[in-house]
């Protein structure tokens, strides 16, 4: 079985080396939990190793998401420059029906193997409050890119901080990564759980994890402190 690295320093150990090539593989979250940071860090870290990408990008600019990522230490542009990244601003106000003709073409001409897109909101705004029509769509989106032979990472919004309420769409793909935030006293400590992985071994438990420049970095040898002080209350009420 060959694998990706992520090129999440931390996620990699934990996925036991990285995800399958052509799998299909969800990041989700509420908001601020670094769901964009960890898509381009895969697109990124590939890009630096010769491996082209594509970051479809739905709800931001191509402008400011370069601004975003710079400030986490990411300097996109000279791989721009040198072909091995690709953004593609998608419009939702374009029509009904999400064109993937533009980037398939790029796809094939710049032999792009890695591709994200951010975010899955996309086919929400397209296909409104019809959930068989969102699902049709996912699944002919996810189909196209492990046709061409892709590896896809997509990210999601998620209401709930512990990240655990699942979606219809949750299980149309190969892997999901959780990214949550937990109750620490007065404040927030990020954790990371990978949820599935199908046909790989991987660590199921909750890892902490930090947004630093250079991206997000997990460690995989600890346990949340947050959950400590949850045990540790329980223990002090028996």
């Amino acid at each position: 079985m060959e694998k990706l690295k992520f090129g999440i320093e931390g996620l990699d150990e934990i996925l036991k080396g990285g995800i399958r090539k052509g799998s299909a593989v969800l990041v989700t979250g509420p908001p601020g939990s670094g769901k964009s940071i960890a898509a381009m860090q895969f697109i990124y870290s590939g890009a630096k190793k010769g491996v082209p990408g594509m970051f479809i990008t739905s709800e931001e600019t191509a402008y400011y998401l370069r601004e975003d990522m710079a400030s986490v230490g990411f300097d996109i542009v000279p791989l721009e420059k040198k072909g091995m990244i690709t953004i593609v601003e998608q419009s939702v106000t374009g029509g009904r029906m999400v064109s993937i003709e533009a980037p398939l073409k790029l796809i094939q001409k710049r032999k792009i193997k890695m591709v994200v897109l951010d975010s899955l909101t996309l086919f929400e705004y397209v296909y409104g409050s019809s959930v068989n029509e969102f699902r049709k769509g996912v699944i002919s989106f996810i189909k196209q890119m492990k046709e061409a032979s892709i590896t896809l990472v997509v990210t999601s919004e998620r209401e709930s901080d512990d990240g655990m309420r699942f979606k219809p769409e949750d299980y149309l793909f190969d892997g999901m990564v959780v990214l949550s935030m937990v109750r620490k006293g007065s404040s927030y400590e990020r954790v990371l759980h990978v949820s599935k992985m199908r046909g790989q071994e991987h660590l199921i438990d909750l890892f902490p994890f930090q947004i630093t420049k250079g991206g997000l970095q997990v460690f995989p040898k600890q346990i949340p402190f947050s959950l400590i002080e949850q045990d540790a209350v329980k223990k002090s009420k028996k």
